[in-house]
């Protein structure tokens, strides 16, 4: 038997339609059990605090529940994924014959149109319809064979591919979530200040902007983003604003390690060198070595290398290192 979503989609689609170009805080998307609504399939819900009350102080939220949302009632009996002849599919997990997989899938393909300005998604872990690469699957034995992405989270994905994703487990640490987040905010921009308003100009500001913070991730796709920004002249500025933001949102997803990190510290030193006397570059390089070496943590450095810069007025070169709100304190344990 295979459910189909019913019309709470086209609620969703039509509450979303519009999108504001003029909001003022980035949109994620949200597992709604994350936010305290009891959706799940025993009764109950997942509140993350994390979400409510540190979060959403910086972010609007966006919540849905798939399975809900495909008209599955609460509480509803277990659903799991399985792999039916080489196919993962979601299925009822006392009743096999049930199964959810087009309608979850097809949910993805309905809203995805009303989610097009979200600038990131935190899913539920471990679910069939939202886990994020977490979810068990298991073969026709009720054997687990793999970990799996979930149906609905799985679409979005594969229809959303520059947003980015994560789990609200994997928030709990730290490099992760300052990773996530300092992705959504460049998202963000992007979404704002280039996908609105799209110009050559728009582009190589954009890359100014963020150049460090992409240096830090990927040394080479910054070098060759620059080059192909240096070459606008007669290019179609549609194919190569694509291929930037894809090249860009690709390198956003590799770690930074401390090292890296120190590594372009040390670059602002170039903005400041003829500044600061020796006693100051002493100091500030110092503290960036304890850095690298895990003694203290990014705030530490980062707050001296911000006080310098207001000190001599270098307040261009130190929004390139605003990447998020530092009230969210992402820097207090990396």
């Amino acid at each position: 038997m295979s459910v189909s979503a019913n019309n709470n989609s086209e609620q969703v689609i039509e509450t979303h339609s519009q999108q504001n170009s003029q909001k003022q805080k980035p949109v994620l998307g949200v597992s709604e059990c994350l936010l305290g609504k009891e959706v799940r399939y025993n009764g109950g819900h997942k509140l993350s605090r994390y979400l409510t009350t540190v979060l959403s102080e910086f972010f609007e939220f966006r919540p849905i529940c798939p399975e809900v949302q495909i008209g599955m009632s609460v509480p509803r009996a277990p659903i799991r994924l399985a792999e039916i002849k080489g196919e993962v599919r979601v299925i009822a997990t006392d009743h096999p014959e049930s199964d959810y997989s087009d309608a979850l899938r097809n949910l993805a393909r309905e809203v995805a149109p009303s989610m097009q300005d979200l600038s990131g998604f935190i899913f539920m872990q471990k679910s069939p319809s939202c886990g994020v690469n977490s979810t068990k699957v298991y073969g026709e034995k009720g054997q687990p064979l793999y970990m799996g992405d979930g149906a609905f989270s799985s679409e979005m994905m594969s229809l959303m591919p520059l947003m980015p994703v994560t789990e609200v487990g994997r928030l709990n640490d730290s490099p992760i979530r300052e990773n996530f987040i300092s992705s959504v905010y460049a998202y963000f921009d992007w979404q704002t200040n280039v996908g609105e308003h799209l110009s050559a100009k728009a582009l190589i500001d954009f890359h100014h902007r963020h150049k460090l913070m992409l240096a830090a991730h990927n040394e080479s796709v910054t070098k060759h983003l620059g080059r192909l920004l240096a070459q606008l002249k007669g290019q179609d500025i549609e194919l190569v604003a694509h291929h930037y933001i894809t090249e860009f949102m690709k390198a956003m997803k590799q770690p930074v390690s401390r090292k890296r990190h120190a590594s372009i510290l040390l670059r602002t030193l170039r903005y400041m060198k003829r500044k600061l006397d020796q006693s100051e570059k002493r100091e500030l390089s110092g503290l960036i070595e304890h850095y690298k070496k895990g003694l203290v943590p990014l705030v530490v450095p980062m707050t001296l290398v911000r006080f310098f810069m207001k000190k001599y007025q270098e307040h261009e070169a130190l929004k390139l290192l605003d990447k998020y709100p530092m009230e969210l304190g992402l820097e207090n344990s990396i």
